[in-house]
């Protein structure tokens, strides 16, 4: 991938079942402990290998652009918003609803990804987080809840790529058919075709016109001492 183009990647997976205890492990233990006090901290399955397939899959970015991975989660920095960034690689932005996740990399643009499983919602508890105009939009769309998945999830996508904690009301982000507006700034909508029943995945991106790539990881093929 050339670093004077707009392309971009995005990787992703969702993990079905449980693995076997043996390939949960090595898998595991790929990581700093830090980061697997935090796996072994969650209690449902789908959450726990969630935040463990989060850092797997950004891994296996890193691997696919070239990088030297060697102790790559230290050098894993944070800007004064908390956002995360690593010091000479691609841009990176990381979702995941339960074990379903998401990661978008470029060289060239800015970006921010979301993913989310259209589970059943009070649509009026989200008022204040919708413009006017956004709920005539999903109230005469055929099916409603899924048309609010797709505005929230953009407007999440945009909080991560704006990388801006004082940034909390989603309000505040304007969505058109192509673009989404906040803080003075274009971001530029991409749904992700994804083959997960359920799911809503959108991309934002600073930059018009990306050539993207969406690539489905095998964790358990890829990371799994077990499967070798």
């Amino acid at each position: 991938m050339s670093k004077h183009e707009n392309n971009i990647k995005v990787y992703t997976t969702l993990i079905h079942e449980e693995w076997s205890e043996s390939d949960y492990k090595s898998m595991l233990e790929i990581l700093p402990a830090s980061i697997q006090d935090k796996v072994e901290a969650e209690e449902r399955w789908e959450e726990k290998y969630g935040v463990l397939a989060r850092k797997l899959i950004l891994l296996y970015g890193m691997i696919d652009h070239g990088i030297d991975v060697n102790e790559i989660f230290d050098h894993i920095q944070r800007m004064p918003s908390g956002k995360p960034y690593i010091v000479d690689t691609p841009n990176f932005s990381i979702a995941n609803d339960g074990a379903a996740v998401v990661c978008a990399m470029s060289y060239n643009s800015i970006l921010g990804i979301d993913i989310e499983r259209t589970k059943p919602v009070n649509l009026n508890d989200f008022r204040d987080d919708m413009t006017y105009m956004e709920w005539r939009e999903i109230y005469s769309d055929m099916i409603p809840l899924r048309r609010f998945y797709e505005f929230w999830t953009i407007k999440e996508s945009v909080m991560k790529a704006e990388g801006d904690i004082s940034l909390r009301d989603p309000k505040d982000i304007f969505i058109r058919p192509d673009v989404a507006f906040c803080n003075e700034k274009y971001w530029y909508i991409h749904p992700l075709e994804i083959d997960y029943y359920g799911y809503v995945s959108f991309l934002v991106i600073s930059n018009p016109y990306p050539e993207i790539q969406t690539i489905e990881v095998d964790l358990l093929k890829e990371f799994s001492t077990q499967t070798h």
